[in-house]
């Protein structure tokens, strides 16, 4: 086994950083596969999917470069959130609605978290209530499913929507309520679920 094959992700950011390019090269061949399947199962294009992927990569390179990875010890989650975040850019800006997750393409890829400790059946109830809250999600106004998806599927703070969507704390928790507000009203106009 290669020496350099067992380095961290952190030295190997740390060594680019400093002028070894290979060391990027082994952060590419880490992640490339695992981001690659993950948009492609998203967005179903495999000429799109590595147009985002590119697109990832150069956000990464430049993020290093910058010196704006400073989380030591949570590169992974750091490239995640720069895929998440062109992924919702690249949804924006072709008015696509967000895909359904399922277990081939839902985020819990990415973070290599396993289903196996729920028993199947509530395996089952989630991915089914998941679904149905995706559905719903997809009939709001751009700007309450925007809110929805950051809070719930992304886990940030009001205040940390509030600072990307560019808006008040206020604004964010408004958009929020209502967003629950129609959710419940086409929950029970589509006999999909209770909210």
């Amino acid at each position: 086994m290669n020496k350099d094959s067992v380095k961290t992700d952190e030295q190997l950011v740390f060594e680019y950083v400093n002028g070894n390019n290979s060391s990027f090269d082994e952060l590419l061949q880490r992640y490339n596969t695992k981001i690659f399947s993950y948009i492609f199962s998203v967005v179903n294009d495999r000429n799109q999917a590595e147009d985002l992927l590119q697109e990832i990569f150069y956000k990464v390179i430049v993020g290093l470069k910058e010196g704006k990875y400073t989380n030591l010890g949570c590169f992974k989650y750091w490239i995640m959130r720069i895929t998440r975040n062109i992924l919702i850019d690249y949804f924006r800006k072709n008015r696509i609605l967000f895909s359904e997750p399922n277990k081939d393409n839902d985020l819990c890829m990415l973070y290599e978290e396993s289903l196996t400790d729920k028993s199947h059946e509530t395996q089952m109830i989630d991915v089914q209530l998941r679904a149905d809250a995706v559905k719903l999600m997809n009939r709001l106004p751009e700007r309450q499913r925007e809110v929805v998806y950051m809070k719930f599927f992304e886990d940030k703070s009001f205040k940390e929507i509030a600072e990307q969507t560019k808006v008040s704390i206020n604004t964010s928790l408004g958009r929020m309520h209502y967003a629950i507000i129609n959710m419940r009203r086409m929950a029970k106009k589509y006999d999909i679920l209770s909210i």
